[in-house]
């Protein structure tokens, strides 16, 4: 399992996006002190493995200080956790900053409600609806799809929902989900729309005429989505959301302008030009340090910031959350 804290016990991937802190249970100290020590000892390189992936721990000689406690005492990674974390998801995700953001991805089109989806615990899942550890991450992907917007503007036709769960669904992720929804197990009608689909891609699979399944437990990947679907069909159809534009080209265009055209100390490391485009490549550590303490403060406060000579107006206008945007990225650029 890949420990992915050294304070908590959580493991796994599918983790990393827990936000309830009431599952965050500390690691047993003597436990991780016992692990480094076995693995200190271990003969062969594939023991150490097999303890390293058990306990997250290999041997330290910080271990040898008694009062040595790593659930305590680590700091956080500034350069991995803020820069390479936190700023690089703010600049690319929240902000949009970036060239791909002006087209239709799985970012681009809108949701049409919220749900409170189950997450995946591996020590709390009934039996015979377990996923594999690669496959935990397909969950978020499906329960994502099942909120995309089906009219208006910027939204995806029934089809390519069924095409993205297809995609991104294995068989037992799909079936976690309709668990979770109480779709299983799955003796259910569905619509005629939903009954049609079915058949159309279940048919291009199949030499034998195929009819919809009614009335029988959901075995199949294309039954599960056909239940799904069937489900997401009474939600709402359409996205009410408001999409700030935050990362529009002119504002990337912008972005790119004050890093071309201000002047630095020679002391002050470059950052790429064309910042924003793939052709850009990877933006490291240093450089989003540069970005976010310099070049973006410069541009995003002359842009949101200022209202002709005056503050932008506190209101829910385009402009007034802009600056609430302007705001939250200020604070967040004081911390590198």
């Amino acid at each position: 399992m890949n420990f992915i804290c050294t304070a908590c016990n959580l493991k796994g991937k599918s983790m990393i996006v827990n936000t309830d802190y009431s599952r965050w249970s500390r690691r047993n100290v003597e436990s991780m002190w016992n692990a480094s020590y076995a693995w200190r000892r271990a003969n062969t390189l594939a023991e150490q493995k097999r303890i390293f992936d058990e306990h997250g721990v290999r041997w330290s000689s910080l271990w040898e200080l008694a009062y040595w406690d790593p659930t305590r005492m680590l700091v956080v990674d500034s350069m991995h956790c803020i820069l390479e974390g936190i700023v690089h998801y703010h600049c690319r995700h929240v902000l949009r900053l970036n060239n791909a953001a002006s087209k239709l991805s799985t970012d681009g089109f809108k949701y049409a409600y919220d749900w409170p989806w189950e997450a995946y615990h591996p020590d709390m899942v009934p039996t015979g609806f377990e996923i594999p550890e690669q496959h935990i991450t397909r969950v978020s992907k499906i329960q994502e799809a099942l909120c995309l917007a089906l009219e208006g503007e910027k939204s995806l036709k029934l089809s390519s929902v069924w095409n993205r769960l297809d995609r991104n669904g294995t068989l037992a992720s799909l079936r976690f989900v309709a668990f979770t929804l109480d779709l299983v197990p799955g003796q259910l009608d569905v619509r005629p729309e939903i009954s049609s689909l079915y058949v159309e891609r279940a048919q291009s699979k199949s030499k034998k005429p195929v009819t919809f399944p009614a009335g029988k437990d959901a075995t199949t990947k294309h039954h599960f989505i056909a239940l799904l679907l069937n489900w997401r069909l009474d939600r709402e159809m359409i996205s009410n959301a408001r999409i700030l534009p935050t990362g529009t080209p002119e504002t990337l265009q912008y972005v790119q302008h004050v890093i071309t055209n201000t002047k630095t100390p020679s002391w002050i490391n470059s950052v790429p030009k064309n910042y924003g485009e793939a052709s850009a490549g990877t933006i490291k550590a240093d450089e989003w340090r540069t970005l976010s303490t310099i070049y973006l403060p410069i541009a995003l406060v002359t842009l949101w910031g200022d209202d002709d000579g005056c503050a932008p107006p506190d209101d829910d206008s385009d402009q007034g959350m802009l600056f609430k945007a302007l705001e939250h990225s200020m604070a967040l650029f004081q911390a590198t």
